[in-house]
């Protein structure tokens, strides 16, 4: 389960890390600042198909476990989906059906921002366990990988505040990491849509400014990753899949 979209999003980030290390070595310039953003966008494009490389798995997913017991009802989420004709015609069987119309449901859309991660995968977890969520955003505050400039505080001092602080501390750093996200993603837009000149003069970048970028993609990819590893399964559960069923769909 989700085993092709991190691969591809192991490999794709790796792509950008070494852009980004040919870019440093190059004489300063509009060339290795050219570099360093194709880096960027390298890095973002990644985080971009992981998570609609992730949305398809899990729907066909879904859809193969009501097709072998039809009995159980699946929400309106995924009964009211339209997924392409020609999908669904295609000569193959099983899952890779499912998998294939999920991919053209999804491949004409971006998912690069906070509120559209939320809006594809909460349906997919328990009530208690939505992703990027202010309730839950103290694990992720305190996760070994987890910077500052993610959430405008650091793990010790969340660690150090008292419950009622770090309930005031979630709220802020849920705005500051909505925030920071954003801003990486429309730096992406950007470099794509007015080759990095959204005021007329053209943004500076940095090599060191880059890594960082690169680490932020990863951290939010590989948490969510980790996180819809458990809730699939348990989304299937609560929908009356048996634990057979749940095993084969979810292997």
């Amino acid at each position: 389960m989700l085993a092709t979209a991190i691969a591809h999003f192991n490999a794709d980030i790796d792509r950008a890390k070494s852009l980004r290390l040919h870019a440093i070595t190059l004489p300063a310039g509009v060339l290795q600042s050219d570099i360093l953003r194709a880096a960027w966008m390298m890095a973002v494009g990644a985080c971009d198909a992981y998570f609609s490389d992730a949305y398809a798995d899990f729907v066909s997913r879904a859809i193969r476990a009501k097709e072998l017991q039809p009995a159980v009802s699946i929400p309106d989420r995924l009964n009211n989906l339209k997924l392409p004709v020609t999908a669904l015609l295609r000569p193959a069987n099983g899952g890779w059906r499912w998998r294939m119309a999920a991919r053209e449901l999804i491949e004409s859309e971006n998912v690069l921002s906070l509120e559209k991660i939320r809006s594809l995968f909460n349906h997919f977890c328990r009530p208690t366990h939505k992703l990027i969520n202010k309730s839950t955003l103290g694990h992720w505050i305190t996760h070994p990988t987890a910077k500052k400039r993610m959430f405008g505080v650091s793990s010790a001092e969340y660690s150090a505040a008292t419950s009622s602080q770090q309930n005031k501390l979630r709220e802020d750093a849920m705005e500051h990491f909505e925030g920071h996200y954003g801003e990486i993603f429309q730096r992406r837009h950007d470099c794509i849509h007015n080759c990095d000149r959204p005021k007329q003069a053209l943004q500076p970048i940095g090599g060191s400014e880059v890594l960082k970028r690169i680490e932020d993609v990863e951290y939010l990819v590989r948490l969510c990753h980790s996180e819809l590893l458990v809730e699939f399964p348990e989304y299937l559960k609560g929908l009356g899949f048996s634990g057979a069923i749940r095993a084969q769909v979810c292997q």
